[in-house]
C-alpha cells in the first residue's frame, strides 16, 4: 500500500486536473457540466497531490512513471470521446479502440513524465525547489507534445483558463504556453508551502508575496486588456456573417453523395435566408458540399451544384477536392484535399484554401505499416493531401457610403479545423494582418462529449492570441463568434440534446447565426514575437539539465 500510494496520489492530481476543463459526461447531461468555468479554480490547485507523489520518486525512472501515471488519469478523462470516433464511423471494435485510444493517451501523457522526470533530476542534484524551476519545465514539455510527431497539443493545461477571461489575456503576450506555466508555478508554490509546513520549516512568505505579486500583476493586465480591446473593437467597422451550422449525422454525410439532396436542403434555404438578411459572407462547414468537386472548378453555379447565385453575401464553403495523378507501375492514384473555397455571390471561385495541418487516422494514418489494424475514421477522405501554404482569403465589399472607415476589402484567416488547435499557425497568418479568422469545423465526429466543448476553448485562447475575432461554422457541436476578447457573442449554437449515440440526430433541425464581426487590423506582442516564451522555457530546462547531470557527476567523482 505505501508503494501505492504515490501512484495514487499521481492519478489523483491528474483527475483533478482534468475537472478544470470543459467537460460533458453523457450519463448526467448532454451539455457540458459546468459552463460558466468555476471549476477551472480546480486547476491552481489540482496537480499538487502529483506533486507531493513526486516527492517520494526514486530516480528519475520511478519520477517519470509517476508523471506517466498523473498524464494518464488527465488524458483518459479529457479525451474519452475520440473513442466515439473509431468505433462509430472507423469501424474499430470497441476493443481494438481503446488500444488505439490508449495509444494515443500514453503519446500525450509521456510528456507529463518527461516534466516529472526533468523536475526529479533538477531538485535531486541542484537542490532547486519546484516552483524555481517545474513551470519552465512544463512549458517546455507542452512545446515537445506540439511538435512531437506531427503533434496532438490538445488539453495544453492553459485551456483550462480559456474562461477565466483576465488570466487568459496572458496569452495576447506570450502565448498558451505562459498560461500553462502559470497554472504550474501555482500549484508547485502551494506545494512547496504545504511541505515547508509539514516539515516544521517557516512558512515562505517570501514565495506566497512572489507568487501573489504574479497573480496580481497578470490580472490587472488581463482587466486592462479586455477594456482597450473591447474598445477598439466597439470602434473598429463591422462584418455582417452568417454561420450554417446542419445537424447532419455523419453517418448520413458519409454517404455524400446519395444523400446530396437531403445535405443540400439542411444548407442552401439558410444560406438564403442569411443572404436576404444581407450578410456580407455565409461561412459553412468544413467539406460539407456533399459532392467531390476538381481543385480547379471555377464555377459553383447551375443545375448541377444543387445551388443558386446569391444577391448579395460570399460564400466560404467547405468542399472535398480529388485529382487524379500518376503513381507507380503506370496506376492512377487520387490526391484528396480538404478545401474551403470563397465565392463571389454569382458562386464564382475567388480563391481557394487547403487544408494546412491533417489529422492522424482522421485524414491520413500515420506509421500505416506498423498499425494495419487501424482504418481511417474518414474513409473517403484519406488519404488526404495537406495544404502546401496558408493563404488569407480575401473579397471586395460592396460599395460602402461615402465617409465610411470600412475598407474596401475584406481579408480572413481560415483555419480549417485540426489547423486552429497549433498556435504557431495563428503567428505566421500574422504576417499577412488579416481582420479575422474563420473556422469551419466538424465536431460531429464525437458526439455529445466533451470533445466541442474543448474545442471551442482552444479557439477563444487563438482569437486572444491574435487579438481578432474567430467566426465559427460547426457541422455540429459549437456554431459561434468569438470576439478578440475570447468572449464568446450571444446566440451560440449547440447541439441539441438528443441521443448521444447519434452524432447528431437526423430530427436536430439546421440552425443559422447571424452576427457581427469587427474587422481588426494589427498584431499582438504574441503574434510578433511567436512562442518565444515556450522556446526560451526549452532552453532553460535543457541548461538546467545539462548543468544536473554535470553536477552529478561531480558528486560521483
Amino acid at each position: 500500500m505505501k508503494r501505492l500510494r504515490p501512484l495514487l496520489l499521481a492519478a489523483l492530481g491528474g483527475a483533478l486536473e482534468a475537472l478544470s476543463l470543459p467537460l460533458v459526461v453523457p450519463q448526467l447531461s448532454l451539455r457540458q457540466l459546468d459552463p460558466a468555468g468555476h471549476l477551472e479554480w480546480l486547476a491552481w490547485v489540482g496537480l499538487v497531490p502529483a506533486l507531493f507523489a513526486l516527492d517520494a520518486a526514486r530516480g528519475w525512472k520511478g519520477a517519470f512513471g509517476l508523471g506517466l501515471a498523473a498524464g494518464l488519469a488527465y488524458f483518459y478523462v479529457a479525451i474519452y470521446w475520440v473513442n466515439h470516433a473509431m468505433t462509430e464511423f472507423g469501424g474499430l471494435h470497441m476493443g481494438l479502440a481503446l488500444f488505439a485510444l490508449t495509444l494515443l493517451v500514453l503519446y500525450m501523457a509521456f510528456h507529463w513524465g518527461l516534466a516529472f522526470a526533468v523536475s526529479h533530476v533538477i531538485r535531486a542534484r541542484l537542490g532547486w525547489p519546484l516552483h524555481l524551476h517545474l513551470p519552465m519545465v512544463w512549458a517546455a514539455a507542452e512545446l515537445c507534445r506540439n511538435y512531437l510527431f506531427s503533434g496532438f497539443p490538445w488539453a495544453n493545461l492553459g485551456y483550462t483558463q480559456a474562461r477565466h477571461l483576465p488570466v487568459s489575456q496572458l496569452a495576447s503576450l506570450f502565448g498558451i504556453y505562459a498560461i500553462a506555466a502559470l497554472v504550474v508555478l501555482v500549484n508547485a508554490a502551494v506545494h512547496d508551502a504545504l511541505r515547508a509546513r509539514i516539515e516544521g520549516r517557516p512558512f515562505p512568505w517570501r514565495l506566497a508575496g512572489g507568487v501573489a505579486a504574479t497573480l496580481a500583476a497578470v490580472l490587472a493586465y488581463g482587466y486592462a486588456h479586455l477594456s482597450a480591446v473591447r474598445a477598439r473593437a466597439s470602434a473598429a467597422p463591422r462584418l455582417r456573417v452568417g454561420l450554417v451550422q446542419g445537424n447532419v449525422n455523419q453517418a448520413v454525410k458519409n454517404q455524400r453523395e446519395s444523400q446530396a439532396a437531403f445535405i443540400l436542403g439542411r444548407y442552401w434555404p439558410l444560406t438564403e435566408q442569411a443572404d436576404r438578411a444581407g450578410a456580407d459572407l455565409v461561412a459553412w462547414p468544413e467539406a460539407t458540399y456533399p459532392y467531390f468537386v476538381p481543385p480547379e472548378i471555377a464555377d459553383f453555379a447551375g443545375p448541377r451544384t444543387g445551388l443558386a447565385p446569391l444577391q448579395h453575401a460570399h460564400l466560404l464553403l467547405g468542399a472535398s477536392t480529388v485529382a487524379w495523378r500518376a503513381g507507380p507501375a503506370g496506376k492512377r492514384l487520387p490526391e484528396v484535399t480538404n478545401s474551403s473555397f470563397l465565392l463571389r455571390p454569382d458562386l464564382r471561385v475567388i480563391s481557394r484554401y487547403v487544408k494546412y495541418h491533417l489529422v492522424p487516422f482522421g485524414e491520413y494514418v500515420p506509421l500505416a505499416g506498423l498499425l494495419p489494424f487501424v482504418r481511417q475514421v474518414v474513409p473517403d477522405l484519406a488519404p488526404a493531401a495537406p495544404g502546401r501554404e496558408l493563404t488569407v482569403l480575401r473579397f471586395p465589399l460592396a460599395p460602402a457610403p461615402t465617409g465610411s472607415p470600412a475598407p474596401p476589402e475584406v481579408s480572413f484567416a481560415p483555419m480549417i479545423c485540426y489547423d486552429a488547435i497549433f498556435p504557431e499557425i495563428n503567428v505566421a497568418y500574422a504576417d499577412q494582418d488579416p481582420e479575422f479568422l474563420v473556422n469551419p469545423t466538424n465536431d460531429a465526429w464525437y458526439g455529445y462529449s466533451s470533445g466541442p466543448y474543448q474545442f471551442l476553448a482552444i479557439v477563444r485562447l487563438r482569437a486572444i492570441e491574435a487579438g481578432k475575432a474567430v467566426a465559427r461554422p460547426a457541422y455540429a457541436g459549437v456554431t459561434a463568434i468569438v470576439l478578440p476578447t475570447g468572449e464568446v457573442a450571444p446566440g451560440a449554437i449547440e447541439v441539441g440534446p438528443v441521443d448521444p449515440g447519434l452524432a447528431p440526430d437526423p430530427a436536430e433541425p439546421p440552425r443559422l447565426l447571424l452576427g457581427e464581426v469587427p474587422r481588426l487590423r494589427g498584431r499582438t506582442l504574441y503574434t510578433s514575437i511567436g512562442d518565444l516564451f515556450a522556446w526560451a522555457c526549452a532552453a532553460f530546462a535543457v541548461l538546467c539539465w545539462g548543468a544536473a547531470l554535470r553536477a552529478g557527476r561531480s558528486t560521483r567523482n
